[in-house]
């Protein structure tokens, strides 16, 4: 597999004619439940959660990158998702003095956890909040100059999941098990009845031959001295190799994952940026195409590419970098589905919060929702920088981006989107022209 190296060079932007070596920090806090909590992810299940997945844990991560005259910070969660994320990002701020929108607050999308709520409601949301500020004000403290290099692998974990049924059939498999089933859950019976399915609509499941983003991509990140402070490790594929039938907690395949470098390599800490997963889940499912909830088979997944984190890690080399920091933040305004149109007169356009960070060579977008992987690869195509990286479920949550063709097609994203099928062509026009700040 190919592998790019960053290069190691002195970046200077144009603009402000200043350039400062670069500085970054890294921190985490561990947020496991220590009590039953409700998970997010699947309408299939009932009740609590029953305990944790052995050895499994949970974490809040932060790095923070700066300049010196300004700082980003990247804040992930080991989570399904981060209910409101405007007032965390605000507390963030507060407590660190970084501006809300040099915050870049994002999850996993495990379907094996909880959604937090900045309210505070369970002991849970509680110590959520308490973990997040704390470790995004360690990330700021940890600042020292830095070696950074950036570079690419390749995985198959992932696998398209709009799958094409062959032909009519009729079974009491409902057209999405994690979703409900007449044989558990909310909607079990013992009366089930036959469901007709048709040939040539698009369902939840393998699809092999449809497209993927397989980019494994890193940024290294090591103190002067050449010893490991962290990996930025960008993927897209969602949490999802356990399904509804799971009743534990666990980290998913990325938490195993990002255990996997971190035991390979002492002294690293990961964290995990989500790409643009929308139509992208593991290649094994538990509740879909026969397979069974298997926390072994979650742990090899994440083991699988954790091996190709530590493989592309150790052939990079880093380097001090000169730059500064340029950010953008833009409300991109995207067309609403026609079905929701008229349900309130004010509320006819979805936004989308989008920033944009360049820092030499590297480069991130963010989209606060589920991007189809084709568009995440147009918009990284979009980038002028060596290194693009697309942050998906960053900054809030809109929902399913579909392409335009796979409006045609039919199936579950299309059908839970808020968007019509002409936001893609829109979409990719506004980035275009916020890439326009950066071109030089």
């Amino acid at each position: 597999m190919r592998v790019l190296i960053a290069v190691a060079i002195a970046v200077l932007l144009a603009g402000p004619c200043y350039a400062q070596q670069i500085q970054a920090g890294y921190a985490k806090e561990d947020i496991t439940p220590t009590e039953p909590v409700q998970m997010g992810g699947y309408s299939l299940r009932e009740g609590l959660s029953e305990g944790v997945h052995d050895g499994d844990r949970l974490f809040v991560r932060a790095i923070c990158f700066s300049d010196g005259a300004q700082s980003v910070l990247f804040v992930e969660s080991d989570v399904i998702d981060s209910q409101e994320t405007p007032a965390f990002r605000e507390r963030i701020a507060a407590a660190t003095g970084i501006p809300k929108d040099h915050i870049l607050a994002g999850d996993a999308h495990n379907h094996a956890a909880p959604m937090p709520d900045p309210n505070g409601k369970s002991a849970f949301d509680r110590r959520y909040n308490e973990a997040l500020l704390a470790a995004a004000k360690r990330a700021v403290a940890n600042l020292q100059p830095v070696r950074i290099a950036a570079g690419q692998g390749r995985s198959r974990v992932a696998m398209n999941r709009r799958q094409v049924r062959p032909a009519d059939s009729l079974s009491e498999t409902t057209f999405d098990e994690n979703d409900a089933s007449q044989s558990f859950g909310k909607a079990k019976t013992d009366k089930p009845v036959k469901l007709k399915d048709f040939g040539g609509v698009v369902r939840l499941g393998a699809n092999p031959a449809g497209p993927i983003d397989d980019a494994v991509q890193l940024v290294r990140v090591d103190d002067m001295a050449g010893k490991p402070i962290a990996v930025m490790v960008h993927y897209a594929c969602h949490g999802t190799s356990l399904g509804g039938r799971n009743a534990k907690v666990s980290g998913e395949w990325m938490g195993r994952m990002q255990a996997h470098a971190e035991k390979q390599i002492p002294g690293l800490g990961a964290i995990f940026v989500q790409g643009a997963a929308g139509d992208i889940n593991p290649r094994i499912v538990g509740g879909l195409d026969g397979h069974p909830d298997d926390i072994h088979a979650t742990w090899a997944l994440g083991d699988e590419i954790g091996a190709e984190v530590v493989r592309v890690y150790r052939q990079l080399s880093p380097q001090p970098i000169e730059a500064r920091i340029q950010l953008v933040s833009r409300d991109i305004e995207l067309p609403r589905t026609y079905r929701e149109l008229f349900q309130d007169f004010h509320n006819t356009v979805v936004h989308a919060p989008t920033t944009v960070v360049r820092i030499g060579p590297l480069m991130w977008v963010t989209f606060p929702g589920e991007l189809f992987s084709a568009i995440g690869k147009q918009v990284k195509a979009a980038c002028p920088a060596p290194y693009a990286h697309l942050m998906g479920y960053t900054n809030g949550g809109i929902g399913y981006f579909p392409t335009q063709q796979a409006f045609a097609q039919g199936g579950y994203e299309p059908a839970a989107s808020h968007l019509d099928p002409a936001a893609e062509s829109i979409y990719m026009r506004e980035i275009a022209a916020m890439m326009n700040d950066f071109a030089n």
